[in-house]
């Protein structure tokens, strides 16, 4: 459960409120129990007494009933004030508050070392984008004076390392025949 109970709510055997180390329990023995880190600190003695239900009433009363009806404790809160409720704080006491927020009813069992809830872990930050990858400059076209006996595909085997991209020398110099190149001629080697 959680740490409040609001009127109309009922806690049962075993049931809790809960918050960090603290616990205020109707224990199977049929005790209310308040406990700091699984010592009692405060209870209502009604161990042994068939108390099968603490009620926080909708007239504000917190009761712990028999399994009969028979009232064994009660916080003597009856102030018709609806919307009350019944808080395990983080100070350790136990405070019965009106509708309007003041108190009527606490366990006083406040400790020196209250509950501090564990802060939020922080959010990983984003990680930054990867840069993206240069981009590189397509190399700049060189020019080549044709010598006698060159063809496209001998110049295209030694600036490419294959004579199969002749075609690109050719386009690249505006041939419309790649079988007609003439010495002094100046290609473009993109």
């Amino acid at each position: 459960m959680a740490d409040t109970l609001q009127a109309g709510e009922s806690l049962n055997r075993g049931q809790s409120l809960n918050l960090g180390p603290f616990d205020l329990t109707l224990q199977e023995d049929g005790n209310l129990v308040l406990s700091d880190d699984g010592k009692a600190v405060w209870s209502t003695g009604t161990n042994g007494h068939g108390v099968e239900r603490a009620t926080l009433q909708n007239d504000s009363n917190f009761v712990l009933y028999t399994g009969s009806g028979e009232v064994k404790w009660d916080s003597k809160t009856n102030k018709s004030a609806d919307g009350a409720k019944l808080v395990l704080q983080a100070d350790r006491n136990v405070v019965l508050y009106s509708a309007s927020g003041s108190s009527l009813w606490a366990s006083n069992t406040v400790t020196d070392t209250p509950y501090v809830a564990p802060a939020e872990p922080e959010p990983a930050p984003e990680p930054e984008p990867a840069p993206a990858p240069p981009v590189e400059a397509p190399p700049a076209a060189q020019t080549y004076t044709v010598e006698p006996g060159d063809t496209l595909w001998a110049i295209a085997e030694r600036f490419y390392g294959d004579g199969n991209r002749y075609q690109e020398i050719a386009n690249a110099s505006g041939i419309d025949n790649p079988d007609l190149i003439n010495p002094g001629q100046v290609l473009t080697i993109p």
